[in-house]
């Protein structure tokens, strides 16, 4: 019954027949010592009352309940499974009646197998306690167009207690695991840290048996999430979401070929590791690792006009001075800005850039803006020594590079610069891109 009065201190229900026969289409029959409720339309019992002391007591009948069910379950299946609530706006009538939500008994097969959804994923209130504890992991890819450095894939580690993210450029799954390896060793050695827990899904590249004797030689535990259930690793994927929205912004900013999504990623991640979080209680995540502020002074608009300062090897007195460039982001393990040559397409790190922040210059040329601009690599000189690939030596560079300091080195190598650059420390933040 509905619209009913709640008193406190009455220690039993009293029942309006007018409104019991008017709320449920019902008929009330007194007799001297009992009465009888019916629907008045079938006429089913639904109820009687024993007669006490001159009051009527009411007492359910089971036959009523049974023949509820049964009317309930008749129009559930006339009307092709709807829902208990949809049921019970039915008109009365009908002989709908009972609780307004199903019982466990009560479960249709039917309506399982046609309508059955997965069951609510709770919000994590988890958090490791200290850093390294527990590391997110995840690939995003493949993309269908290479990077500049020919990558397809990123993957994205996640700290749980400080939230910095490191990003690998790769141009293959299976680089996954050797740049985790590579990840998980330089915690150990940059921040005196051990990594105790590995959570990923599912993919070979961080179950497989080579990794999981890595997990046992280090002590590592490692937790994934269940076959396509992705929002158990949930942290790294919305992290995946934010880098990628803050990534195609940069881009539709600057007006930039698609070849340079990977500078764009890359970037993003370098941002998102120095922009306040309020889970963080307004702290960035470079703040939270290293326990001071991050540096400013050398962020600039990305994908903008800038001039870097050529430094020519033929000594010739009447060559320019600058080149004008577009910046494509921040160099990782020195302290310089990434620049590509709009001439030459020529892609190299510079510390002496003057910077027009107001100009994009693929928005403005549609030469440049074409899909079909392919930058290249080049090696910056044999005197930038911390530009080349960590565990390289110096010797074997410079055989490498003695015929001359711009030839242009082999996709694979120069993506592996850039990956293992990603996985080392300066004194300017996070190795890599963090968040």
């Amino acid at each position: 019954m509905k619209n009913v009065l709640y008193v406190p201190k009455l220690n039993c229900n009293l029942v309006s027949i007018s409104k019991l026969c008017k709320q449920l289409n019902c008929s009330v029959t007194y007799f001297d010592d009992f009465c009888v409720i019916q629907d008045r339309t079938l006429r089913t019992l639904i109820g009687a009352g024993k007669q006490r002391e001159g009051v009527y007591y009411y007492k359910r009948s089971a036959s009523n309940q049974a023949n509820a069910v049964n009317t309930r379950s008749l129009w559930h299946n006339r009307l092709g499974h709807p829902s208990n609530d949809v049921l019970f706006l039915l008109p009365s009538h009908l002989g709908v009646v009972g609780s307004l939500h199903k019982d466990k008994e009560e479960l249709c097969e039917i309506c399982l197998r046609a309508k059955q959804t997965r069951n609510k994923f709770p919000l994590s209130n988890s958090n490791a306690k200290g850093v390294f504890d527990l590391i997110h992991c995840d690939i995003c890819g493949p993309y269908k167009v290479s990077s500049s450095f020919g990558a397809h894939y990123f993957l994205s580690i996640v700290d749980d207690a400080s939230r910095p993210t490191w990003v690998y450029l790769m141009k293959d799954r299976t680089e996954a695991s050797r740049f985790l390896k590579g990840f998980i060793i330089m915690v150990r050695n940059q921040f005196d840290k051990a990594v105790k827990v590995v959570k990923s899904d599912n993919g070979s590249e961080f179950t497989s048996g080579p990794m999981q004797e890595f997990y046992n030689n280090y002590g590592i535990l490692r937790e994934s999430s269940c076959v396509d259930t992705p929002q158990q690793n949930g942290r790294v994927e919305r992290k995946h979401r934010h880098i990628l929205n803050v990534a195609r912004a940069l881009r539709f900013q600057a007006h930039l070929p698609i070849q340079f999504w990977g500078e764009c990623v890359l970037t993003a991640a370098y941002l998102i590791n120095r922009t306040p979080s309020k889970l963080l209680k307004g702290k960035t995540p470079y703040e939270v690792l290293f326990n001071c502020k991050p540096s400013y002074e050398e962020m600039r608009v990305f994908g903008t006009l800038c001039f870097a300062r050529n430094n020519p090897r033929t000594k010739d007195k009447f060559a320019p001075r600058s080149r004008k460039c577009v910046f494509l982001g921040y160099s990782f393990g020195k302290k310089g800005w990434k620049v590509c040559d709009l001439e030459t397409r020529e892609i190299f790190v510079s510390r002496d850039v003057v910077f027009q922040e107001n100009i994009f210059p693929f928005a403005t040329s549609e030469a440049l803006s074409n899909e079909n601009f392919s930058p290249r690599l080049t090696v910056p000189g044999v005197q930038d020594d911390d530009f080349f690939a960590l565990g390289q030596t110096k010797l074997a560079m410079d055989q490498e590079t003695s015929t001359s300091p711009t030839t242009s080195l082999p996709t694979e190598t120069v993506r592996r610069r850039e990956g293992l650059d990603l996985a080392q420390s300066s004194p300017r933040g996070p190795a890599t891109n963090q968040d």
